[in-house]
């Protein structure tokens, strides 16, 4: 278990993890909208009305929310067909999941002059 606070001070870590609580909250909130716009899209084609722009709806995949783009493609039948759409979204996916793989890989090995130069580590808490 992670000790938040250490003597009568707060842990280094503290701010990371609100950080990390911040990024989440920002990256659900940003996959929730891009569903609703894939929704409302779906919707608006159906009723024969003016699109969203596919622009629109993949620059929002590409910003973080490709989780509630695949979702909201599988839920409605939604641009499943249209190509080259599904294709570039996909290839975002596949970003996307490379980029979660990467970071990964660099929390787990621990390497923090991977992520900052070393002139900066030396005089980081340890």
């Amino acid at each position: 278990m992670l000790d938040i606070a250490v003597g009568n001070s707060l842990s280094p870590a503290l701010p990371a993890l609100i950080l990390t609580g911040l990024v989440v909250v920002f990256w659900l909130a940003l996959n929730l909208v891009t569903y609703t716009y894939f929704h409302a899209d779906k919707e608006r084609a159906i009723h024969g009305d003016d699109r969203i722009s596919e622009r629109t709806l993949l620059f929002l995949a590409l910003s973080g929310g490709s989780l509630g783009a695949k979702m909201a493609q599988r839920r409605f039948c939604h641009k499943t067909q249209k190509q080259p759409f599904g294709h570039l979204l996909n290839a975002i996916v596949v970003l996307h999941l490379g980029l979660i793989a990467y970071g990964t890989l660099l929390a787990i090995s621990g390497s923090s002059s991977l992520w900052m130069s070393n002139d900066y580590v030396a005089v980081l808490p340890s």
